[in-house]
């Protein structure tokens, strides 16, 4: 662990300030710092000890990917259907974050969190039971 110095801290505040003039990453920037820079450009130069020219370009290059990748605003996109997010968010511990760009539906599954719910009961019924009468005719059938 290294110890940043407020010298250092305001060199790479002042780089930062002379190099970004696109306000969307302007704007993405105060999304990331949440009115704590000072943090955040903590956090950026102890992740390159120090090195004020490799955490500007790290900051610069996650703000970049940030603004490519429209991060920002992914919440902002409806979830449709509607009727199928209310289904699964009802029936799983899982959470229907959006889309990718492809159109598919992203999921965030919670680890370890799963428990006996309507949901498990469901899969019961639509794998399980199945399976359970095509081996009972197979025995009973023959």
């Amino acid at each position: 662990m290294c110890v940043i110095s407020e010298e250092t801290i305001t060199q790479f505040e002042t780089a930062l300030m002379e190099q970004v003039v696109d306000e969307a990453l302007k704007t993405t920037f105060q999304n990331i710092h949440q009115g704590c820079p000072r943090d955040t450009y903590m956090r950026f130069l102890m992740a390159r000890e120090g090195n004020v020219e490799k955490a500007h370009k790290m900051l610069v290059d996650s703000l970049t990917w940030r603004v490519q990748s429209e991060i920002d605003d992914i919440l902002a996109k409806p979830i449709v259907p509607i009727e199928l997010y209310r289904a699964i968010r009802d029936s799983q511990l899982i959470g229907m974050s959006g889309y990718t760009r492809e159109g598919l539906p992203v999921f965030a599954f919670g680890a370890g969190l799963s428990t006996y719910d309507k949901a498990s009961v469901r899969v019961i019924e639509i794998l399980i039971f199945p399976q359970v009468y095509k081996i009972s005719c197979a025995f009973t059938c023959s």
